[in-house]
């Protein structure tokens, strides 16, 4: 025991009042010293165990604590994973605006100023017509869907349902935005698709299918109808007419409307568009007038393949010098696809004789048709 003077230092020691017969096998790594302060002074007493602070039961609980918590992190990690994909596959099906509003138990009803609509339906078959069974169907129907999505993704518009051989996708809802903006996505990913399909696809027997598309502009209506199997779907008669340009157009081609006609008109992009002579018939309307869209690109420039032209490679899409500086990017504007390489034509190179496959001059190594490879993929 040991008494303070009035400045609070240590005044006097005092001897030892008291101790234990096994205290001598105290120490500094078996025991703590604990200070109480009383009337008289600060009591020192040491505490302790002699063998020691850890109980012979410690080691074995701190291992059960740990594998209790390797165990319970691993459930809360494969809840949040399995929480998430759940989500995600409802934002597939759903929008996110729309999921909000049926967390809160609201109906959901969104009025769009305009919207751009697509339709395709496989109206071609190159195998034999009694070759394929229901299953194969299905197949091929999984096969080339997934294709589409693919390419819906790249142009960031909406895929709205399947429904049989039918495939529809929209701009301008669930998210709005300009109609000239949504007339240009979807015709360009109905171009992309298109291309796809005609160039690339084929089922896993090696045939080719063939499609046929419509596309229409306008006000429309979008909600979720139901509580199972929630979907969300769109109305009104920019639907319905798209439908119809869809039904109406021909093999491995893109009919519109006359107002998607005039908003790609003053798109930011140059549409190619060939006004359908005979018109079409739509139910309840009368005739209407429709247009081919045939090929689209930055400029009336990037149509033709000359002196200072790139050539986007893989997709082998055209931009002019000027263009090419404005699109530096490795991402090619008319496609959206992934650019791994630039070629650039030194030399004038006429656009027919492009199309006629003259490019194999430059295939076999032929110095007349010089050109300059820029490798972008990094």
């Amino acid at each position: 025991m040991q008494g303070f003077s009035f400045q609070g230092e240590a005044s006097e020691h005092y001897q030892l009042l008291a101790k234990s017969s096994n205290s001598g096998l105290l120490n500094d790594d078996n025991s703590i010293l604990v200070y109480t302060d009383s009337l008289h002074g600060t009591w020192v007493n040491r505490v302790g165990m002699v063998d020691g602070w850890e109980p012979d039961w410690w080691p074995a609980a701190v291992a059960c604590v740990v594998i209790a918590s390797l165990l319970l992190g691993f459930l809360t990690a494969s809840t949040l994973v399995k929480s998430q994909m759940h989500r995600e596959l409802v934002e597939r099906m759903v929008p996110k605006s729309a999921i909000r509003k049926l967390e809160r138990n609201q109906t959901v009803v969104d009025k769009f100023n305009i919207v751009s609509v697509f339709f395709a339906d496989i109206v071609g078959y190159s195998g034999a017509a009694g070759s394929i069974n229901p299953a194969q169907v299905m197949a091929v129907l999984n096969d080339l869907y997934t294709e589409l999505d693919k390419i819906a993704t790249r142009h960031g518009v909406y895929k709205v349902e399947t429904v049989g051989n039918r495939y529809m996708v929209c701009a301008g809802a669930p998210v709005p935005e300009t109609g000239r903006d949504a007339a240009k996505r979807v015709s360009l990913f109905a171009l992309d698709a298109m291309s796809y399909i005609d160039n690339k696809f084929l089922t896993k027997e090696g045939d080719k299918i063939l499609i046929r598309a419509g596309v229409a502009s306008g006000p429309a209506v979008g909600g979720v109808v139901g509580k199972a199997c929630p979907r969300w779907v769109l109305f009104g008669s920019t639907v319905d007419i798209a439908s119809a340009m869809e039904k109406s157009s021909s093999k491995s081609r893109i009919q519109c409307d006359e107002v998607t006609s005039r908003l790609l008109g003053d798109s930011d992009m140059t549409f190619v568009l060939d006004r359908r002579a005979d018109g079409v018939d739509i139910k309840g309307r009368g005739k209407a007038s429709s247009y081919w869209i045939e090929k689209a690109a930055c400029s009336m420039e990037c149509f033709e393949l000359k002196k200072g032209s790139v050539v986007l490679d893989p997709c082998g899409h055209i931009l002019s010098e000027a263009m090419a500086k404005v699109h530096n990017l490795n991402v090619c504007p008319i496609c959206r696809s992934k650019v791994e390489g630039r070629v650039t034509w030194t030399r004038d190179f006429p656009a027919s004789k492009y199309a006629d496959g003259a490019d194999s001059d430059m295939e076999a190594g032929n110095t007349e048709g010089e050109r300059t490879l820029t490798d972008v993929s990094g």
